[in-house]
C-alpha cells in the first residue's frame, strides 16, 4: 500500500487546514480517550506496545510516557519522521521501523499489546483484504496479549461531515485523505474473526463522542 498520499498527508508544507485541524483535535482530546480505552479493555500494566500504522504517533507516545517499551511502524517516512521528533521533544525513547502492515518486518510473539487507529478502514477502498493485515498483527503478538482496532463508525459525527464534503465535490479539496470508508460494528467483527480473533467484543466507544468502533480480542 506505498501510496504518494499518505507521504503527502504527513509533509508540514502541503497539509491542508483540515488535516492541521483534524491533528489538533486528535492531540488534545482523542488520544486520551483512545489510550484509556486500550488500557482499560487489555488491562495492560507494562510490557511492549506496537502500533503499525502509527500515523503522527501521539498515542504511543503517551504509552511512552507511562513507561512501556513501544515500537511505532508506518508506510509512510514522513509520518514516522513526524513521529521521531514527537518523542524527541517529549525526550521519549522507542522504536521505529518503516514498514507494511500486510508485510510486517517483526518475528512472531514479540508483543503484548497490539494496536492501531484510523487504519483498517482505508483497506477496502485500495482493494485489499484487511483481515490479512489483522492477521499480521496477531502474529506478533504473544499468547494472551491483546489486540485492539479503532474505526470510524458509520453513523459518526465524521461521516456526516465527510458525505457533506462528498455530495459538493469538496473531498479532494478538503478531505485530507480524499477517499475515507467508515464501518458498521458487524463489519470490524468479521474482519476479526476472518483473522482468527477469538472471543470477539466490538462495540461503540462512547467517550470518543460517537466518533469510533473499537474491537478487542486476547491472542489464544
Amino acid at each position: 500500500m506505498k501510496d504518494a498520499k499518505w507521504d503527502k498527508l504527513y509533509a508540514p508544507e502541503k497539509r491542508s487546514l483540515f488535516a492541521k485541524f483534524e491533528e489538533f483535535v486528535i492531540n488534545a482530546y482523542f488520544s486520551d480517550v483512545f489510550t484509556k480505552a486500550i488500557l482499560s479493555v487489555s488491562n495492560i500494566k507494562n510490557g511492549k506496545i506496537f502500533e503499525p500504522g502509527s500515523g503522527g504517533g501521539m498515542a504511543s507516545a503517551k504509552f511512552a510516557r507511562d513507561g512501556f517499551d513501544v515500537t511505532c511502524m508506518d508506510l509512510s517516512e514522513n509520518a514516522l519522521q513526524k513521529t521521531k521528533s514527537l518523542f524527541k521533544h517529549m525526550n521519549l525513547q522507542a522504536k521505529f521501523t518503516l514498514g507494511d502492515l500486510f508485510h510486517t518486518p517483526i518475528k512472531d510473539d514479540e508483543f503484548n499489546l497490539v494496536f492501531n487507529q484510523g487504519v483498517m478502514e482505508h483497506f477496502r477502498l485500495a482493494n485489499l483484504e484487511a483481515y490479512k493485515g489483522v492477521q499480521e498483527m496477531l502474529r506478533v503478538l504473544k499468547d494472551n496479549g491483546t489486540l485492539v482496532i479503532l474505526v470510524p463508525a458509520y453513523f459518526s459525527p465524521l461521516f456526516f461531515i465527510y458525505k457533506f464534503l462528498k455530495i459538493f465535490n469538496l473531498v479532494e479539496k478538503y478531505w485530507p485523505y480524499a477517499d475515507q470508508d467508515f464501518l458498521h460494528k458487524h463489519e470490524l467483527f468479521e474482519m476479526m474473526q476472518k483473522a482468527g480473533c477469538k472471543d470477539i467484543v466490538v462495540r461503540r466507544l462512547w467517550s470518543s463522542l460517537f466518533f469510533s468502533i473499537i474491537g478487542y480480542c486476547k491472542k489464544q
